[in-house]
């Protein structure tokens, strides 16, 4: 949409109501308000970009709808119906806008936005018009009007807050693809995403965050899924060193001033930076093994860090990135996953003892790994903490209980000779 450089009429302009519809103003009641206001609606509706005559007949009264007294109406359903309202004179006015005032229009949005908390309660007997709202707005993606504006991140961060506080258990599909609709095509073609705006659907995948409400986290996930998958499309014949660096556009920001430069003021969430990248992960791996080279360094330091819980810390991240199936970042980044092996010696015990943790998981999701891990066990198999030593064992016995062609003969001979170990139980050598 565009800015037009239309004259507002003067304030004795005359305002034409629809047929019916006497004017409204703040002299009469709110349920009279109300009553005007549904023919009103039901007018707009009704209205499509075609209807020329028609859309210079209620320019007035478009005008009108985005006055303070709408805008800052006490009464609920009076800002519901002219957010409707407003919603479809975005549509029927398309590519242009009747308000050419930018403070005019950030007030319009910010108002439309704060009427989509409506969408929380689907047993409202209102709930059908909020639903109407949202599919108007995705469906014109109206808010892409915004990116004109200067401030245009401000009414965005209240929109993806807005729709990431009310998505619940008890909206259906439709709802979910609609707010979907609406915020993809806010982060696909706009010229770029914030830092605010990527906290603002990033801290929807903090634990925390996730266990009070589910919804919210798997909104966040199809999300940063879709606008993925979106930038991969529309790269598919660009090289690879661009492929890669269009695909994390939205997240190395962060990760590269976080984790690279160790700022920490940079975002909201800094500290939560490895609960994100297992996330990210999690959501899709190619996603993360793109941004994994730019962080390599990085990680590799901290697991020489001075301080043993720093090292676990990272030790605990890449165990499950590793670890998990499916996951080709080992063969990927052969150095990263070489200095992560190293941590099977490290003097920390609970680094040491993770890390053979670790090797269970690994051998039953990666045995092509195996080899790499078992000159690491054969030493953990020898180490003074009795604990680790027990570890060693069960990682070797539960993999040989899922399959025997797991565990090759050298990881067998380490249970053979653990079995001198009259503090191991015997128990843990039953493979059946």
């Amino acid at each position: 949409m565009e800015f037009p450089q239309q004259q507002k009429p003067a304030g004795d302009s005359k305002i034409t109501y629809p047929p019916g519809v006497k004017e409204i103003t703040e002299k009469i009641s709110n349920d009279e308000v109300v009553k005007r206001l549904k023919m009103v609606v039901k007018t707009y509706m009704d209205m499509d970009q075609d209807s020329e005559e028609e859309k210079q007949q209620y320019l007035n009264l478009a005008l009108h709808l985005a006055s303070e007294f709408f805008l800052r109406n006490p009464n609920k359903d009076v800002r519901l119906l002219v957010a409707c309202c407003l919603a479809d004179i975005f549509r029927i006015y398309a590519p242009e806008a009747p308000y050419t005032s930018h403070d005019k229009l950030k007030d319009i949005f910010l108002f439309i936005t704060r009427q989509l908390k409506g969408l929380e309660d689907t047993k409202s007997p209102q709930f059908n018009r909020y639903f109407y709202l949202l599919e108007n707005l995705a469906w014109v993606k109206s808010y892409n009007i915004c990116f004109e504006l200067e401030d245009c991140n401000d009414i965005f961060i209240q929109l993806f807050k807005t729709l990431f506080s009310v998505i619940n258990n008890s909206h259906n599909q439709k709802v979910q693809m609609h707010m979907l609709d609406l915020m993809s095509s806010i982060i696909m073609e706009g010229d770029g995403v914030t830092q605010e705006l990527l906290d603002t659907i990033l801290i929807n995948l903090i634990p925390a965050h996730k266990n009070l409400n589910k919804q919210a986290y798997d909104l966040a996930k199809t999300l940063l899924k879709r606008t993925v998958q979106t930038i991969e499309t529309c790269i598919a014949n660009v090289s690879t060193y661009v492929c890669v660096y269009i695909c994390i556009y939205i997240y190395i920001c962060f990760f590269n001033q976080v984790l690279v430069m160790g700022k920490s003021s940079v975002s909201d969430l800094s500290e939560h930076v490895f609960d994100l990248i297992q996330e990210l992960f999690s959501i899709d791996p190619l996603l993360l093994t793109s941004v994994m080279p730019q962080l390599e360094f990085k990680l590799k330091f901290k697991l020489k860090s001075n301080d043993g819980e720093e090292r676990l810390a990272v030790v605990r991240l890449l165990a499950k990135l590793f670890g998990a199936k499916d996951s080709e970042l080992a063969t990927q980044n052969r150095p990263l996953w070489q200095c992560f092996l190293g941590r099977f010696n490290d003097i920390h015990v609970p680094v040491r003892l993770e890390s053979v943790k670790f090797a269970s998981h690994c051998l039953m999701n990666h045995p092509d790994l195996a080899r790499d891990l078992t000159e690491f066990l054969k030493v953990r198999s020898h180490d003074p903490e009795e604990a680790i030593r027990h570890d060693v064992i069960v990682t070797i016995i539960n993999a040989g209980k899922k399959d025997l062609n797991l565990v090759n003969d050298q990881l067998l001979g380490f249970v053979r000779e653990r079995t001198l170990d009259k503090r191991v139980r015997p128990q843990f050598f039953i493979l059946t």
